[in-house]
């Protein structure tokens, strides 16, 4: 996982990195799965704002999870179980949303 500093430079560079990362991420994989991995911009610290969030797109099929926290549950399960996927998601995931995933289901 990276890390995030709160120096301009070292966002910048953090971002930068993140952004390849999330273009050569398998979105579609996530999405068949009833995830996506969702570049939020940026926090007003300027540091990169990377969340795992449920996907709901109605047109796609009924939607799998209920809620955020659902997909975050099945995620960590899968990164548990040893899925490249969703380890790769986790590690794309900025600090802040990784601290809450980890507050509410431990590490992977």
């Amino acid at each position: 996982m990276q890390q995030f500093s709160t120096t301009g430079s070292e966002n910048r560079d953090a971002a930068t990195a993140t952004a390849f990362s999330l273009d050569a991420f398998d979105h579609e994989a996530a999405r068949r799965d009833g995830w996506v991995i969702s570049d939020c911009g940026n926090y007003r610290d300027d540091a990169p704002h990377i969340e795992l969030q449920k996907f709901d797109d109605p047109q796609q099929g009924p939607l799998k999870f209920c809620d955020d926290r659902e997909a975050w549950s099945h995620v960590v399960a899968r990164a548990r179980g040893g899925s490249v996927l969703h380890m790769r998601a986790l590690d794309l995931v900025d600090r802040r949303e990784r601290f809450a995933i980890e507050a509410a289901f431990g590490t992977w």
